[in-house]
């Protein structure tokens, strides 16, 4: 190994370390994601409500929750459509954020869902979701009420709120 070729491959591993580092960052101990609960569904609501998300279309039955010492700390859900199923209400408690729960609840998701999965995100959060295989898409790549909720979402932009469509095949 030549004095050129020790940089590349420190860097290299320097890499790798931090990937798995980033990706294997754990959620809190006794963390666990599972379906909803019926008699979690006002506190689903709750959570909805207070991160100012879409509070249409909560269904208990299409969330997955992450829960640490029986409390639901994290939410997400998949919204079935007719034509699209769209991946939200992702939620993850401040105290809780920055510990991968929200990643855990979208892997999960997406674990559950066999076909194309969209989502509408404000566009900051574009590099989070392409992490999940999320590409930015246009209306006309979108369907049924997934693609009504985008164009009405475009209205926002006057309040200088900027939201976009992604899509994971």
């Amino acid at each position: 190994m030549s004095i050129k070729t020790i940089p590349a491959c420190l860097t290299w591993i320097f890499d790798a370390l931090l990937e798995s580092r980033y990706n294997a960052m754990a959620m809190p101990d006794a963390t666990s994601i599972r379906p909803a609960r019926p008699e979690e569904a006002r506190v689903i609501r709750r959570m909805v409500g207070g991160a100012g998300l879409d509070p249409t279309s909560l269904r208990w039955e299409n969330f997955l929750v992450a829960e640490k010492g029986g409390r639901v700390i994290g939410i997400g859900q998949v919204k079935p459509y007719r034509g699209a199923r769209e991946l939200g209400s992702l939620v993850v408690l401040n105290a809780y954020r920055r510990q991968g729960i929200g990643a855990a609840i979208v892997r999960a998701l997406i674990e559950r869902e066999p076909g194309a999965l969209f989502l509408l995100c404000r566009d900051r959060l574009e590099s989070y979701y392409a992490r999940f295989g999320f590409r930015r898409v246009g209306l006309r790549d979108l369907h049924g009420a997934v693609r009504l909720k985008y164009a009405f979402a475009q209205l926002g932009r006057v309040a200088g709120v900027r939201v976009i469509a992604m899509r994971r095949a």
